[in-house]
């Protein structure tokens, strides 16, 4: 069973109107009797078969022009990389790394050399990452639990800023 929202039934109206309550009778095969019912709100449940027969014809009332028109919200960094490498990865790794590609260059090769320094830790050898990823990711691996947690906690809080600096500069 299937209820009968409001905005279905709003879109059974717009769609009798469009092709009259005859046609749209035909062509879902739905009696006219209880199509009635469903645009009048007398019924606010219909059943599985009869909203699979429905829901075709009724779809394109359903999304409307307005939502189609919408642009997604613009994306600040790059999107998910998807590679066998970064699969294998912990999740700490992974959000280091979507923290870290948020960074402006500057940020980040200074990042990455004052964590080379510090730890004198030799970068991984990922195909998928950029060197500076690479410098980042051996410093971070060598790194004990509570030197992980403190870099990760310095990369998040400048791409925490970073994000916030872009988004006010976007509105």
């Amino acid at each position: 069973m299937k209820k009968i929202s409001d905005d279905i039934a709003n879109a059974l109206d717009k769609c009798a109107e469009a092709l009259s309550i005859n046609e749209l009778s035909r062509v879902t095969g739905v009696r006219i009797e209880l199509l009635r019912r469903f645009i009048t709100k007398k019924t606010r449940h219909v059943r599985g078969e009869t909203w699979d027969k429905i829901y075709p014809v009724l779809r394109p009332y359903l999304i409307g022009p307005e939502a189609e028109r919408e642009k997604p919200p613009i994306r600040i960094g790059r999107a998910y990389r998807r590679h066998p490498d970064l699969v294998e990865m912990f999740s700490d790794q992974k959000i280091l790394l979507d923290a870290f590609d948020v960074l402006p260059e500057t940020e980040k090769s200074a990042l990455a050399d004052r964590v080379a320094a510090e730890s004198g830790a030799e970068p991984t050898a990922f195909a998928v990452l950029s060197p500076l990823e690479n410098r980042v990711m051996g410093c971070f691996l060598k790194l004990d639990a509570e030197g992980r947690k403190k870099l990760m906690g310095e990369v998040l809080e400048a791409a925490t800023a970073e994000v916030r600096k872009r988004r006010a500069q976007l509105f």
